[in-house]
């Protein structure tokens, strides 16, 4: 068992366990395709599907800055900077997140649209009014405080802003308890999902305005029950270890049972 929240998440050799398997697939390393690592990098629920709802939802193009919360390795972040041209910055609370995130967009070309930085969804190392746009793709199931979770959201965008919340949440209808190892935490400790309820309440706290809400609990059905005909080269086997078939399976099964649903919720700042 993992005893920081990091920890679950951080582990040696990501970049080269993720760069062996593309090697082993035939890829050539030194002109590398940011698509060829989607199958580990966006780490949500839906994969590029997820990752494109978020890109429409923030309405962000050329000359615009995007902060992403809780960024993991960088897929959404190079996501969002290939596909509507703006410059985007990660911050994450795990190190060798951070690192990999550094050398993978590097390795695929993109370090001059998009910078990381190490540090907490709830004390966001940025000044007031410092971007144009803020997402958050399944970070809050690890935060508790989910009221400094979007003070900090509302306090580093700029008026006007559009904030894009992606994450998995208890849909309050489903029988049964959440079975650990879960994606997002290995053990209760330090697993916090909430309902969409108390999202929005915690968003009106921080002053921001719902101005859409989407239930994508299809999209979860379908990630999980139909597999890919042909699998991807890196899965996130690569990114999290051995644990991430038990991860998925439990995932699967909340998901059926209809425990947790991912939901996007868009705001705007005043």
């Amino acid at each position: 068992m993992v005893d920081t929240l990091a920890s679950h998440y951080g582990s040696e050799g990501i970049v080269e366990r993720i760069l062996d398997a593309l090697a082993a697939a035939g890829f050539d390393l030194d002109a590398l395709d940011p698509d060829a690592l989607a199958g580990a990098d966006e780490f949500h629920i839906g994969g590029r599907s997820g990752s494109q709802f978020v890109a429409d939802a923030l309405k962000v193009g050329p000359g615009d800055h995007v902060l992403d919360v809780g960024s993991g390795i960088g897929g959404t972040a190079r996501f969002l900077h290939r596909t509507t041209g703006a410059l985007v910055t990660g911050v994450d609370l795990t190190p060798e997140f951070i690192d990999a995130a550094e050398r993978l967009t590097n390795r695929v070309g993109l370090s001059e649209g998009i910078d990381y930085r190490i540090g907490s969804a709830t004390d966001l190392p940025f000044d007031g009014d410092s971007f144009d746009a803020v997402t958050m793709v399944h970070v809050g199931m690890n935060i508790d405080d989910k009221n400094s979770m979007f003070a900090e959201m509302a306090r580093v965008a700029r008026p006007g802003s559009t904030i894009v919340v992606y994450d998995v949440m208890l849909t309050g209808s489903g029988k049964g308890e959440i079975t650990y190892p879960m994606p997002w935490s290995d053990t209760p400790r330090f697993s916090f999902p909430s309902q969409r309820a108390d999202y929005e309440a915690a968003a009106m706290t921080a002053g921001l305005a719902l101005t859409s809400a989407e239930d994508h609990r299809d999209l979860a059905l379908r990630f999980f029950n139909e597999p890919p005909a042909s699998p991807p080269p890196v899965t996130l086997g690569h990114l999290m270890g051995p644990e991430m078939p038990a991860m998925f399976g439990n995932a699967k099964a909340a998901v059926n049972a209809g425990l947790i649903s991912p939901v996007i919720l868009t705001f705007v700042t005043a």
